[in-house]
């Protein structure tokens, strides 16, 4: 698990999440219950998903966040 406040000074857990197809997410989860946000990580291994999320600094964490989409919106392809 890793930490980032944004920019508002929101504070946000970041998790890896395995979903079906093989897919694994970076859950950004906001402090005090707040927004869920998701976002797909190019990952063979939940291993693999997690050294990435470690190897990711400030900046990059604050970029994924800025892509991530609401936890229960769908892509095209239905997750």
């Amino acid at each position: 698990m890793r930490r980032l406040v944004d920019g508002e000074g929101t504070v946000w857990s970041i998790d890896v999440l395995f979903a079906s197809y093989g897919t694994y997410y970076l859950v950004f989860s906001a402090a005090g219950g707040g927004e869920v946000r998701k976002l797909a990580i190019g990952a063979d291994s939940q291993r693999e998903a997690a050294d990435a999320l470690g190897a990711m600094d400030d900046s990059a964490l604050s970029a994924a966040l800025a892509d991530s989409t609401g936890f229960d919106d769908t892509s095209p392809l239905g997750f």
